[in-house]
């Protein structure tokens, strides 16, 4: 049985009753930006432990059912929503390598014009263009992001391109971190042919081969004990991954502590264990979107090829159009149709292509609370939502749709010709929206004062000598594109800064 720290990956039945670890740095989530900060303080000679609560997993584990994945890789077993002037659905991963086993592995860079902003108004000082190409190279040749190939794109993604193109829309095509894709389409249930390099194989992976790093899954953290303006320990449950009853208990000793729950397990980390009040869970930004299928002639097959392939650049109009693929189980919970008509569309499941909307978020409200989610969906941002539907639909009838379903209840199925703008209207409300979002930020956002930022310049919690935060929750806005790179980015440096401090 396991009961000092090891370098090397851990999981429940190697702990014991008892599990007593002391380390230099105690890293607190296993996502992206815990990852990435574990591989800069390991390459500083520090020894951590990363702690998940999740479990590890092989690519030869995952199986490609919505179920499934939901039991065992997602947060709240995928049922995990915000509630406001509308439902949002807001999916997170769950286990080694946090949301990067469940994403679409698709890799933008941090827009140029957010970083500015962050900068100049947050104070974000460490986040200059040098040393963010630096951390974008890193990142670029760590997870292999590059397209894929055409073979592999699927009819759903060639598509949509072929409408973009007809209307003269800028777009392109998605750099992923999925060298070897196969076109599956089974990403968002773990990729079972090992292809998407998440984190648990990339930079977590670094950081074990070094010798200095212990991964602990099946660790769920309870409670926090401190002496003053210092963190000294974590403590809490191993957890049967089985049916999630205690196994045992743990404690972690460490000079630095580094929380990458997320955007909303951190500020949750730090209201329940009295770290930090407001703003903490404040400020929550998530890219709102909803989804449409288009229905044409021929076969496209949308649960078939790259998942996530192509986009449509509309970031001056403030949002993005993203392809995206749906096993039929997910198609029909997407389909706001009476039942009957519902069921025709779904014979005709394998004529349809789909694609949705990323609106950046600029005048939402969300917060996240130790029992709960909020959020607002704003008059601008539902507008934007809007146009990015009607934009969609004109793409999907320039390539050839007769016919398209969106997420707006009530609205049907609207055919070729309709008037858009009287089916997607700007004043639709927020609760006919079948709202979805997979990009929680910003709830411990970085700044230059601890009255309305969580974080200062270094990832550092205001308040606290030894607690840093590395994870998308640091964001002071929103990002517009997705955030995987950028939070890779945000582990990087938080990273540094805490080697540094310990050094």
């Amino acid at each position: 049985m396991l009961h000092r720290f090891e370098p090397g990956r851990h999981g429940a039945p190697e702990y014991g009753p008892e599990l007593d670890l002391e380390v230099d740095v105690a890293v607190l989530g296993a996502g992206a930006g815990g990852s990435a900060a574990a591989a800069n303080l390991v390459a500083r000679g520090l020894r951590v432990a990363v702690l998940e609560e999740g479990s590890h997993w092989q690519p030869s584990q995952f199986r490609p059912q919505s179920v499934w994945a939901f039991r065992h890789l997602y947060q709240g077993r995928g049922t995990r929503a915000a509630h406001g002037n509308g439902v949002l659905v807001l999916p997170g991963g769950r286990g080694v390598g946090g949301s990067t086993l469940i994403n679409s592995a698709i890799c933008f860079r941090t827009p140029p014009s957010v970083l500015a902003r962050w900068r100049d108004e947050s104070g974000c000082g460490r986040f200059t263009d040098g040393w963010m190409e630096s951390c974008f190279a890193r990142i670029w040749d760590t997870l292999g992001v590059s397209v894929n190939p055409p073979a592999v794109q699927g009819d759903n993604n060639r598509v949509f391109k072929r409408g973009a193109d007809a209307l003269g829309l800028r777009g392109d095509w998605l750099a992923r971190a999925a060298p070897g894709c196969v076109g599956c389409g089974s990403c968002q249930q773990g990729c079972e042919v090992g292809a998407k390099r998440s984190a648990d194989r990339t930079f977590l992976g670094e950081a074990v081969d070094s010798g200095l790093c212990g991964v602990y899954a099946d660790c769920r953290v309870d409670g926090v004990e401190t002496t003053g303006g210092r963190v000294d320990t974590l403590r809490g449950r191993t957890m049967n991954p089985t049916d999630d009853t205690a196994a045992g208990t743990f404690r972690v000793r460490a000079r630095h502590f580094v929380l990458a729950g997320g955007a909303v397990g951190t500020p949750r980390f730090l209201l329940q264990n009295g770290l930090y009040g407001a703003p903490a869970g404040e400020h929550l930004r998530v890219h709102p979107t909803t989804g449409m299928i288009g229905r044409f002639a021929t076969d496209i097959k949308p649960w078939t090829g790259v998942t996530q392939g192509y986009y449509v650049d509309q970031w001056e109009r403030g949002f993005l159009l993203q392809v995206y693929n749906a096993p039929p189980d997910q198609a029909w919970v997407q389909l706001a149709l009476p039942p009957a008509e519902a069921l025709q569309w779904m014979a005709d499941l394998r004529r349809c292509g789909m694609a949705g909307v990323v609106v950046h978020d600029e005048d939402s409200v969300g917060r996240v609370t130790r029992g709960g989610l909020e959020y607002h969906l704003g008059d601008a941002d539902r507008r934007v939502l809007m146009e990015g539907l009607r934009t969609t639909a004109d793409v999907f009838f320039a390539a050839g749709a007769d016919a398209v379903v969106a997420g707006v209840h009530g609205a049907g199925a609207v055919p070729k010709g309709a008037d858009l703008r009287r089916a997607f209207a700007d004043d639709t409300s927020p609760w006919d929206l079948a709202l979805y979002a997979a990009h929680p930020l910003g709830t411990c956002r970085m700044g230059r004062r601890a009255d309305d930022s969580v974080v200062d310049a270094d990832g550092k919690v205001w308040g606290w000598d030894n607690l840093h935060i590395a994870d998308a929750s640091v964001f002071p806005t929103s990002l517009g594109v997705n955030p995987q790179v950028t939070t890779y980015a945000v582990g990087l440096t938080v990273g540094a800064a805490v080697a540094e401090r310990a050094a």
